[in-house]
């Protein structure tokens, strides 16, 4: 803000120091007013507005884009949404820890294994429900029990595989150990497809992941010579659709999604031992300065008609009880009957207490051992 300069001569007029002092006033309001919201908007007092909505980065940003973001924005002319990539859930943590008095974006993505610890350090806030009404149109399974952000996806674990250098389709977690994929395998599994991982092999191999997960690391340990990658670039979908790797470990929207792009070359399968869910939540960041604007996005987010157009065109499981996929579209999601017949259950609650333990294992044991 400019300064002004103040006069020594004592024949001021009171009337142009009235004008001075006046000016100054609504000067300064303007400059305050501008810098009021961390996300460039203008806070919940009025007129245009910026949410800044941390997501994940890819496929997932240009579908959510394309069939939530623009709709809401041309629904609500005087908001604006800024979409902020990010690689994963441990990312927006750490974002969010470092910028608590004036956060770095007001709505962010988080899977189940990790909100719980950000609700727990207030990074997040409640929802109100009179703001976002479409909380009660929720299934059970997508409802936070503390009122803090709901499931906005459902996915499921899937093993991925390329459909010109598998001439065998894999059917089994076990396959992934065949001789035939030694040195073609891609498993970037330091984060939450490691912990699901873990859960699946438990599984079959009889073991309790509450008690002990020494059964499923030394199994992870007789994989690890034969992959050829843990950090596939750009990403696993694009390593399997190039051929650099054959076969690898995914999560099944996103392999659906480049099973259409890449002409069938790339193929999600759910292994017939079952798969464990993946949950996304949407979340009201903590000291938003655009707490309204936020929570009519969440809202609309969870609402039947951007649930259904984002899960037509990425293949996640509507959480949205009054959405209806089509058949052809259902049988490629979690929300199938064949997936959710073989979704094995997991107590994330309890799990997000273990992950980042779990998490330094793989790391340590499996991937640097």
């Amino acid at each position: 803000m400019p300064s002004l300069r103040t006069s020594s001569r004592t024949s001021l007029r009171p009337a142009l120091t009235a004008a001075v002092l006046t000016s100054t006033a609504l000067l300064a309001t303007a400059c305050s007013s501008s810098a009021t919201s961390p996300s460039g908007g203008s806070g919940d007092s009025g007129g245009k507005q910026t949410v800044t909505f941390m997501g994940f980065y890819g496929t997932f940003q240009d579908a959510f884009t394309k069939t939530v973001i623009k709709p809401f924005e041309k629904a609500n002319p005087n908001i604006t949404v800024k979409y902020v990539p990010i690689q994963n859930s441990t990312e927006v943590l750490a974002k969010l820890r470092a910028s608590t008095a004036r956060p770095v974006a007001d709505v962010a993505l988080m899977d189940s294994s990790v909100a719980p610890t950000a609700n727990k350090e207030k990074l997040f806030a409640p929802l109100d429900t009179s703001k976002v009404p479409n909380l009660a149109q929720l299934v059970d399974a997508a409802k936070s029990k503390d009122g803090h952000g709901p499931a906005v996806t459902f996915d499921s674990l899937s093993v991925l595989f390329n459909t010109k250098n598998v001439k065998k389709a894999p059917t089994s977690w076990n396959d992934l150990w065949n001789a035939e994929y030694k040195g073609k395998l891609a498993m970037p599994i330091a984060d939450t497809r490691g912990v699901a991982l873990i859960v699946a092999l438990e599984k079959i191999l009889q073991a309790d992941y509450k008690q002990d997960i020494d059964p499923a690391i030394d199994k992870l340990k007789q994989l690890s010579p034969g992959v050829q990658t843990w950090q596939p670039s750009p990403d696993v979908y694009t390593a399997i659709q190039s051929g650099d790797a054959d076969i690898a470990v995914g999560w099944n929207a996103r392999g659906q999604y480049y099973k259409d792009s890449s002409g069938g070359v790339v193929q999600p399968v759910l292994p017939k031992e079952g798969t464990v869910t993946q949950v996304n939540t949407i979340n009201l960041v903590n000291k938003s300065q655009n707490t309204a604007a936020a929570q009519k996005f969440i809202n609309y987010a969870i609402g039947a008609e951007a649930q259904k157009a984002f899960d037509d065109e990425a293949f996640y499981a509507p959480v949205n009880k009054d959405v209806k996929l089509a058949a052809d579209t259902e049988n490629r999601t979690q929300a199938s009957p064949e997936q959710q017949k073989n979704q094995i259950p997991v107590d994330w609650n309890w799990l997000t207490t273990r992950y980042t333990g779990w998490v330094d294992r793989i790391k340590q044991e499996v991937i640097g051992g």
